[in-house]
């Protein structure tokens, strides 16, 4: 029933988390509001540059799963061993060091713990967060599982 969604949804408050140690001022934000998993992640170039704000709506009672798996942005992973490689072999020594730089940071950022939803309909959805708050949110994860358990 629809009151007991909202009765309990008061008892998961929202959380924030970085997406990556090294991107600490990028923040994915959860929340359970009248029986609605609402999330705010960001949208990024590479992992690594601001580029606006996702927002996610699933109903806590179409919510199949939720777990925390290790990922790899494939994408980000090429561009940054590009950036370290390239300048090396093409003998651009004057950029090769801020390139090496850049790039080691995006390949580290690239690999890191995925905050995955999947709806009853079949629905993904994906959220980066920090290998230090993986932790927060499991247990997050494991209470919107639980409302979610009960909403049905």
């Amino acid at each position: 029933t629809m009151g007991c969604v909202e009765a309990t949804s008061q008892q998961v408050p929202p959380i924030t988390v970085p997406t990556h140690r090294l991107t600490r001022y990028l923040r994915a934000t959860l929340e359970v509001v009248d029986g609605i998993l609402r999330w705010e992640v960001p949208r990024t170039l590479l992992g690594v540059v601001p580029a606006g704000v996702r927002h996610v709506l699933v109903p806590v009672a179409d919510v199949e799963s939720l777990a925390v798996r290790r990922a790899v942005r494939p994408f980000s992973l090429v561009v940054g061993a590009l950036c370290i490689v390239l300048p090396l072999v093409l003998g651009l020594w004057w950029i090769a060091a801020p390139l090496f730089i850049f790039g080691a940071w995006v390949v580290l950022v690239s690999l890191g713990p995925r905050l995955d939803v999947a709806t009853r309909s079949g629905a993904e959805e994906h959220a980066n967060v920090c290998f230090s708050h993986q932790i927060d949110a499991e247990l997050y994860m494991t209470a919107v599982t639980d409302l979610a358990e009960q909403a049905r």
